[in-house]
Order: structure tokens, then sequence, then C-alpha cells
């Protein structure tokens, strides 16, 4: 019996100082927190305005922070409430920008636009040495050299200088050359400075013959073919040279403006259509009165043939190489399919290139086959009997009959 008390009175003891002991617990949390609260806040703000810190220089300075802290709160307040006028003056801000860099570009594109439309040149001197019989020829300059591509800004290139000596005698058309020379390269200068000396030597002054120097410019490139800018032919004649340098300056003659000058010439071309087949077959047989390059030097002439539907092209043919001949003989036979049979969507296109074994390959003319709805065209389309029918067509000029 006692000792059930006893463990009773255990119980209740423990009971009482737990809950003592969890009231006191919480009682300092309060008082802790509190005195946080107070030294967090209250102390910074009566210590911000005690009369000791009340001096004019502390005074300004509150009123400074003051409104700076009103002007940022002012700028995060309209752009947080007023998002589209913050936009709209930022879009302001970035056409006014966007027009003076446009102006500026278009001014400086027109500025250099009138310095590119000036010709390109070379500058070159000659030398006579009767004496030795030698002729010295020293390429000194260039300047505005620039391709121009379709739809594309003139690009700057890597130009080197060809110059070749060619005799024609009078009485043999055949002309006599002498070994070619040129220059070192000169990388991405629109105006490069070669200053290269060159001799022909051994050169025979005879009344029947004429000579000529010619200054070919040329692109170079890693990896295709080099490309021509232009051409200089100098007729020259010994007997009017001096012992010393004089000095040339020519424009250089593109070789469009070249062909332009000459008849570009014919192509013999025999067309067959097969309505049953779905097909066309185009013999291309010859050309005749081709042009020479530079007037001295005959081309090399093969042609491609790209078939066009609903004007895009479909198919592409090429064919052999002729060497150094102004009349050409192919007889030559390609087929094409005409897809759904739809002859009235179709025409052709054959472009007359020169071959040469280092330099870009050049179109020289074109000719196009159904797109005007010739006679011809129509002949073979609407004929009963489906046979082979021969035309001769003029060759055009490449730049001037781009699609």
């Amino acid at each position: 019996m006692i000792a059930a008390i006893i463990s009773s009175f255990v119980i209740v003891i423990f009971v009482v100082g737990l809950a003592i002991s969890r009231y006191l617990r919480q009682h300092k949390k309060q008082t802790n927190d509190s005195s946080y609260s107070i030294t967090r806040y209250w102390r910074h703000q009566l210590a911000s305005t005690s009369c000791d810190n009340l001096s004019p220089s502390s005074i300004t300075n509150e009123k400074q922070s003051h409104s700076i802290v009103n002007e940022t709160t002012s700028i995060i307040k309209n752009s947080f409430s007023w998002p589209e006028a913050s936009m709209l003056h930022r879009q302001d801000q970035e056409q006014t920008k966007r027009s003076s860099t446009v102006s500026s570009s278009a001014l400086s594109d027109s500025l250099t636009m009138e310095h590119i439309i000036e010709p390109a040149s070379l500058i070159f001197s000659l030398r006579w040495d009767e004496i030795t019989k030698s002729l010295f020829v020293r390429i000194v300059s260039a300047r505005d050299l620039f391709i121009y591509r379709h739809h594309r800004q003139p690009l700057v290139i890597d130009s080197y200088v060809r110059v070749e000596l060619i005799s024609t005698s009078m009485e043999n058309t055949t002309p006599k050359t002498f070994p070619s020379m040129r220059t070192h390269i000169i990388k991405k200068n629109a105006h490069p400075i070669y200053d290269e000396l060159f001799e022909f030597t051994n050169i025979e002054q005879i009344n029947n013959d004429n000579y000529s120097l010619v200054f070919t410019i040329s692109t170079y490139d890693t990896f295709t073919r080099d490309e021509i800018v232009g051409e200089i032919i100098f007729p020259i004649e010994l007997n009017t040279l001096e012992s010393t340098e004089i000095t040339f300056t020519k424009i250089l003659t593109t070789r469009h403006k070249q062909l332009s000058n000459q008849q570009l010439g014919q192509m013999l071309i025999s067309l067959c259509y097969q309505p049953v087949d779905s097909a066309v077959t185009i013999i291309v047989l010859k050309a005749a009165n081709l042009p020479r390059i530079g007037t001295t030097r005959l081309i090399n002439p093969y042609f491609k043939i790209y078939m066009f539907y609903k004007n895009q092209r479909i198919f592409k043919k090429r064919s052999t190489i002729k060497r150094t001949t102004q009349t050409p003989i192919y007889n030559e036979c390609f087929t094409f399919n005409i897809p759904n049979n739809d002859i009235e969507n179709i025409y052709f296109d054959i472009i007359l290139f020169d071959y040469d074994n280092h330099m870009k390959h050049e179109p020289i003319g074109i000719c196009s086959i159904g797109k005007d709805m010739n006679q011809h065209w129509n002949d073979v389309c609407h004929r009963q009997i489906t046979k082979q029918i021969a035309h001769w067509y003029q060759l055009k000029s490449f730049n001037e009959s781009i699609h």
C-alpha cells in the first residue's frame, strides 16, 4: 500500500516538473524574439535620428540618398506597372540607333560604290635594248581589282598578272608565241603593287611581224580553278621603243566585253519529240564562226544542255571537248524524258563553254530552245510524223541571258 502511494507521488512530481520546464522554455523564447526585433528595427531607427548625427553634411547626404531611393523606386514602379511604355521607349531607342547605323552604312556603301564603279587598270613600263635584242617589261601595279557576282557585294581578290609576247606574221596567221611569265600573288588587295621586271630575249625584228603584249590579270583560288578578271592587248613596234622605261596605264577589258565585240557564232541543232515515249531527242550537229579569245587564241569549245520544267532545272548533260577550233563538229545525241508529258512547260538552255586546263571554264554564249516558242519548236511539237528537224541557232551573250 505504501509502495503504491510513493509511486503515484513520483509520477505527479514528474508531470508537474515537465509542465514547468515547458512553460519556462516558451517564456524564454518569447523574450529572445522581442529583444531581437527591438535591436533589429527600433535601435536602427533611433540611431539614425539621434542628435549627434544631425550635422549639415549628414542632412544633405540623407536628402540625396532619399532622392536616389525615390528615383530608383519610381523607375522600378514605372517598369513594373507600365511595361508597355518601357518597351515602347526601348523600341524607339533601337529604331533611332538602327536608322543612324543604316544611314551611315548607306553613306559608306554609296562612297564605296562610287569608288568601285571605276574600271580596273594596269600600270606597266617598257624598255627596248637594241644591243641584246631584248624587251624589258616591268609590271608596276593595278587598281580597282574586284570580282562581281550576281546579287552580291564586290569581292576583293588574290591576284597575279601573266604577261605574254605574241608575234603574228602578216603572211602566216598562226601566232608565234614566246614563253609566258607571271608575277607573284598579292592576297586580298584591290590595289596590288607587283613591281616585277621581265625580259623577253632574242627578238628578231622582221618587217612583216606584228608584236603584241598580252597582260592577263587572274584571281588565285586554292580550292577551285583560277578566274580571269580581264586582259590588255597592247600592240608594240620595237623601232619606236626607247632605251629608257616608258610607263603606260591601260584599262582592263573584261572577257564579256571582248566577246561582245565579236560574233559569238551559231549552233546547228536537230530536235525530235516523241509523244508516245514522252521524250525529246536533241542532236547537236556542229557549231560555226565561234569567237577567238583576245583575238589571238582559239577556244576549246564544249557545251552543256540544261532542261527546265516549270522554271526549275531538273536535268543537265555535257558534251565532249573539241580542241582549238572555231568550227567544232559534235554529232552528239541526248534524250530527255518529259515529266507527265507536259511539253508546254519544258524548255532547254544550251551553253557553250571554253575549256581551260588551269583557269575557270568561261561561258561563250547561250541559246534557248522552247522558251520563246519559235517556229522550229512549234514544228517539232505539232508535227504528226516524229522525225528530226535541224535548225541554226544564233548564240547570245551569256550575261544578258541569265534567268
